[in-house]
């Protein structure tokens, strides 16, 4: 049966604000009572922190009963978990509830904050109401697990209060959830090259040297994300950087201190739009300052930093240390010590690599995240505060206002296109090579590596340099080997990290059979899908037709990545079959023809999970003749349709005219005929006669695919 019998069989009939909620409550006690306006400090907090404190909740209050005598318990309670350090008992002692008489807030003796999960209770507080009866009370140094809070940062934070006094509102604004960590990793992608170690190990020593460098650049999100180690806390804000991938004699050198952009010299490379530079630091000048800190586990925390400068002329801060390094790999913390909280502040330091010898080509790698990381979202006697959860930090170059700028890397590949070999079986390299010319067209330092990926074979694209500094010309060699005749496909990818770009350029080689061999006689020109007799992806389990020349014989098989297809029809220059439905999930899949013991060339042939196309004459109406002109639809009437490529599972809709979004009374499989499937769709009823088009479309593992339009009349 050939494909138009088959045809012909169909023709017969086949930035989310999300409140961190707290709720007052009105919780009375038997004895005197009084009234308290409540309100509280608006803080801005760190949406990557663990433990950040919130703003200070305030009730200002006045009683009828002077020298009366308040008693009981006064609970916060947040939707995310309370996380001051807490002892053995669950009590803390850094967060307080203090009275004001008059002279100014006064901890309540002898009571600690309760931490229960969500909530923090203050238990057994006893005020006496002054003779004026006007009292305030404060609590202070709440902190909270903000990095539980989901959706988008830039959310509110309000909190509720369970007291024994009468308050006027039942939600009041204690901070406000922010990112605060952006930063650009210059060369994500470290080509690490030969590099010398200059005779004085200083910043300036390096900078004379010319010692290889890659620049981080850190900028915070908000004016006091950046905070130096506040009281409670066992260090200021951290940032740390975790190396990979360097060959094992590479040694690494980051500055001990690090002047920010506001600074009076900043630290700088030299390649991210600041002069190259050690930095300059004014003791005092409440600009920002990174100390590198010693001694910190792989989390960021513990160590102690470098000491901050102190006296009044200003530092110069040429000092370096080395990064210690195991296998390749290590880690540096920086830890803030000074900073101005009114302004958004940013640094950049360079990472020196000092690479005397170097036995083949190795691109290490970078990544950064705030500090001291952790994965305890509870209030604990031990774990370090401040800490935060890792993420890893968006570009700062729209906040330092740069994206565009030329010192930045910008990959470029020059060649002509798709590149295309020619070998014949057995030999070792095709006929001819080919080149791609790497160039850096912006600015800076740009390091890139070259890598191949496969649609089919594996290890035949051979490149003479696998990575490179700024420019380089690399020669693309094709290896045969032991591959069978055949079309190979594969990517040639030239990757110089995210700032710089990525470029893929396609790569194919023909491996020819001898001439006068079985297998040179199969020749396949194109694999169609039946319904519109065009190159489309196709899908497991729907149909497929094969056009080439040689393809009938006594025994003849198609297999798809080795699995066996249901062959419909063979004849000399066509092949109808059903995809195997083991291939489902592959995006693209090898078909080999085999007649009578030869095996064609593999052909590469895309695989989609749906992909719906209607075959000719194949639209029914409800009384199963063809919808034509002279046999249109009823309004109300249902409609048969008969198409491939419509996979088990997929949701299905369908569009008259511009009706869309219709749900069909049937989608699947066509009776009788595998490979086929059938869509019973419903005419609106209100709509009138006329020609129009409708189309089917397929939501299969998050791809939406439709079929042509396909005209149809209705009466």
């Amino acid at each position: 049966m050939g494909p138009h019998t088959l045809i012909g069989k169909l023709a017969l009939g086949v930035i989310v604000s999300l409140l961190l909620t707290v709720e007052i409550g009105y919780a009375q006690s038997a004895g005197p009572s009084a009234n308290c306006a409540t309100s509280a400090v608006t803080k801005q907090v760190r949406a990557e922190g663990v433990t950040e404190p919130v703003g200070n909740i305030i009730l200002q209050c006045s009683s009828s009963t002077p020298g009366a005598t308040i008693n009981g318990n006064y609970t916060v309670y947040l939707p995310v978990d309370v996380t001051n350090r807490v002892n053995a008992n669950n009590l803390t002692t850094d967060a307080m509830l203090s009275v004001d008489y008059g002279l100014g807030y006064v901890a309540v003796p002898g009571v600690f904050g309760q931490v229960n999960g969500h909530s923090i209770t203050f238990n057994g507080v006893s005020l006496t109401v002054p003779a004026n009866g006007k009292f305030g009370i404060q609590i202070a140094n709440v902190r909270a697990n903000v990095s539980e809070l989901s959706g988008p940062a830039g959310q509110s934070l309000m909190a509720t209060l369970s007291t024994p006094l009468s308050v006027d509102q039942g939600q009041v604004l204690v901070a406000n959830a922010a990112t605060s960590l952006f930063a650009t990793l210059a060369s994500s992608g470290i080509n690490c090259i030969a590099s010398p170690q200059p005779a004085t190990l200083d910043m300036p020593g390096f900078f004379a040297a010319h010692t290889a460098f890659f620049t981080t650049r850190v900028t915070e999100g908000f004016g006091s994300a950046f905070a130096a180690r506040g009281p409670d806390e066992d260090s200021g804000l951290r940032v740390i950087v975790h190396y990979s991938g360097f060959p094992a004699n590479a040694q690494l050198y980051l500055p001990n201190l690090v002047a920010g952009y506001d600074a009076q010299v900043p630290t700088a490379g030299g390649d991210l739009g600041l002069a190259q530079a050690a930095g300059q630091y004014v003791p005092g000048s409440g600009t920002l300052l990174l100390g590198l800190v010693t001694g910190a586990d792989t989390s960021g925390a513990g160590g102690t930093a470098v000491a901050t400068p102190t006296g009044t002329a200003a530092v110069a801060l040429n000092s370096v240390s080395q990064v210690a390094l195991t296998g390749g790999a290590g880690y540096a913390v920086y830890e803030v010590l000074d900073g101005n909280p009114a302004a958004i502040e940013s640094a950049q330091f360079p990472t020196f690599i000092v690479l005397t010898q170097i036995s083949g080509p190795a691109t290490a790698g970078a990544s950064l995240t705030l500090a001291p990381v952790s994965a305890v979202p509870t209030a604990t006697a031990t774990d370090p505060v401040p800490r935060f959860v890792a993420v890893a930090p968006s570009s700062d170059c729209t906040i330092v206002g740069d994206c565009q700028a030329g010192y930045f890397p910008k990959l470029s590949v020059l060649n002509n296109g798709a590149l295309q070999f020619t070998a014949n079986v057995g030999d070792n390299l095709a006929s001819s090579t080919d080149y791609l010319f790497v160039r850096n067209s912006g600015g800076g330092v740009m390091n890139w590596s070259i890598t191949a990926t496969y649609q089919n074979g594996s290890g035949w694209l051979q490149f003479d340099t696998s990575s490179g500094q700024n420019g380089g010309n690399v020669e693309v060699f094709a290896q045969p080997k032991t591959l069978a005749a055949g079309v190979y496909q594969g990517n040639i990818v030239v990757d110089a990290g995210p700032m710089a770009g990525t470029v893929t350029i396609p790569a194919t080689l023909t491996v020819q059979a001898p001439a006068g061999s079985p297998a040179s006689q199969i020749t396949i020109t194109s694999v169609l899908n039946p319904a519109t007799m065009t190159a489309t992806p196709l899908v497991a389990g729907s149909l497929a037709t094969v056009v080439g020349k040689g393809l009938s014989g006594k025994k003849v098989a198609v297999t798809w990545n080795g699995q066996a297809s249901n062959l419909l029809y063979s004849g000399d220059t066509q092949i109808d079959l059903q995809l195997p439905a083991a291939i489902g999930a592959a995006d693209a899949a090898n078909m080999v023809v085999t007649v009578d013991g030869a095996s064609s060339a593999p052909q590469t042939v895309l695989i989609a999970p749906t992909w719906p196309a209607i075959f000719a004459h194949a639209v029914r109406n409800q009384d199963f003749s063809e919808n034509t002109a002279t046999h249109a639809a009823a309004a109300g009437s249902t409609l048969q349709i008969f198409l491939t490529g419509l996979p088990p599972g997929a949701l299905v809709v369908g569009q008259i005219q511009n009706r869309s979004g219709l749900v069909p009374a049937y989608a699947g499989p066509a009776p009788g005929t595998p490979g086929v499937q059938q869509v019973n769709l419903t005419v609106p009823a209100d709509l009138s006669a006329q020609t129009t088009t409708l189309s089917i479309c397929a939501v299969a593992n998050g791809l939406t695919a439709c079929t042509q339009a396909y005209p149809v009349s209705i009466k």
